[in-house]
């Protein structure tokens, strides 16, 4: 029995050491048995960024910043370059299914290509940096709806034995182009428009439910407050509204009163606003950023059909509203 014993603690204070192995080489190694080199590479692989369009501005949320590492202590510095290589865009798009477009030289502002791994080390203590121009010009003449790809990778290195990762040496930054016509800003006065007051052919469907104890759909053009229409659905809510013809408008107006009383707004953050002249074919007019009663466009549009879109949360979606009536021009 001692004999067990003795085993036993021997084998916990094995078990023990080779924890203790493995933290040292945790702390001091990534390297790859029989790789001779010091392997560069690039954290991060992936970002996604955003321009926003408006009749007024345009205004781009690109703002990557990465360092780069090495899999093992460097013996002296390691410099490593980083470029922009648009010949990647092909192969990305095909993988991936995508039509991404590269994006002009003109409009990318790229600090510290150069980064330095001190010896010592196994990362660089500068950092690169890339962003788009504030040049209202050149953010503009960016419209291509497919997007933009920006694909980096490490193109050399020198010293320390140093060569770039095998699997890990690029990153892609993908850039979507937004078309963003509400105001944000606007008040009730800046809506320069007429309500129509003939909404009898006017008709709405959405794919949540409607409760059975409201009022029915079409009961949000009738301008009466006191009846109301509640939606509900456990994913994204899309309400349709289908004028009939073809109006031109610089706002609308959304909202609900529990019997009449208070009116409150049926526009609530994260909604987002789309317009078609067929109900097929959809072209995004913005997003709305708070709750309001009214949604005011930088310039008008013209159109027979409005979708809103509220999106789900984690107890799903609803759309809450007693009229629904848009200001004509």
């Amino acid at each position: 029995m001692k004999t067990l014993y003795k085993n036993i603690a021997y084998i916990g204070l094995l078990a023990l050491c080779l924890v203790g192995v493995y933290a040292c080489s945790e702390d001091e190694t990534y390297d790859f048995p029989g790789d001779s080199y010091n392997r560069v590479y690039i954290q991060d692989r992936y970002a996604d960024y955003k321009i926003i369009r408006t009749p007024i501005s345009s205004i781009s949320n690109v703002d990557f910043e990465t360092l780069l590492k090495c899999t093992q202590k460097a013996n002296e510095d390691i410099k490593a370059t980083i470029e922009i290589d648009n010949s990647m865009i092909e192969a990305f798009n095909n993988e991936n299914g995508t039509n991404y477009e590269a994006m002009p030289a003109s409009a990318i502002l790229m600090k510290n290509p150069v980064l330095t791994i001190p010896a010592g080390t196994m990362a660089t203590i500068d950092t690169l940096s890339l962003k788009l121009t504030n040049d209202q010009a050149t953010l503009a003449s960016l419209k291509n709806e497919n997007g933009y790809l920006i694909p980096l990778r490490i193109a050399t290195t020198k010293g320390g034995s140093a060569q770039a990762s095998t699997n890990l040496y690029t990153t892609y930054l993908t850039i979507t182009v937004t078309e963003d016509n509400v105001n944000h800003d606007a008040i009730e006065s800046d809506i320069t428009g007429t309500l129509v007051a003939d909404q009898s052919g006017w008709s709405a469907t959405t794919n949540g439910s409607i409760y059975s104890w409201g009022s029915p759909i079409n009961a949000i053009f009738d301008g009466d407050k006191s009846t109301c229409c509640y939606i509900s659905n456990s994913e994204d809510i899309h309400l349709d509204i289908n004028m009939g013809r073809k109006y031109t408008f610089d706002a609308f107006t959304f909202y609900y009163s529990y019997w009449g009383d208070s009116e409150y707004s049926s526009l609530t953050d994260g909604m987002t606003v789309y317009t078609s002249d067929d109900g097929v074919n959809w072209k995004s007019a913005g997003g709305i950023t708070s709750s309001s009663k009214f949604c005011v466009f930088y310039a008008p549009i013209t159109a027979q059909y409005i979708r809103l879109i509220s999106p789900k949360s984690s107890y799903g979606a609803t759309i809450v509203g007693s009229v629904f009536n848009i200001y004509e021009k």
